[in-house]
């Protein structure tokens, strides 16, 4: 947690005071804001991804040969529900 309060610090965020938890999110809408305005897509939809898209990608997601070595397996429902919430 504290790395990423350091991370609002550099970010210009004013952190006196705030629990190194505050901070991070602090450092979280910072990064956000920066994203806005230097015109990063903030989702799937603002690349034109649509839920259809997804449904394609699942198989995909679930052969991958990286996807044995995730610290957590994900069931397929796991990876649309990713998907759906980055749109």
């Amino acid at each position: 947690m504290a790395r990423f309060a350091r991370v609002a610090q550099a970010m210009g965020v004013d952190t006196r005071g705030m629990s190194d938890e505050a901070a991070s999110m602090e450092a979280i809408n910072a990064i956000r804001t920066l994203s806005k305005r230097v015109g990063i897509p903030q989702g799937f939809s603002q690349l034109g991804v649509s839920k259809a898209d997804i449904e394609g990608w699942l198989d995909k997601a679930l052969a991958d040969p990286c996807a044995p070595c995730n610290p957590r397996p994900a069931s397929r429902d796991e990876v649309r529900k990713l998907y759906l919430e980055a749109l």
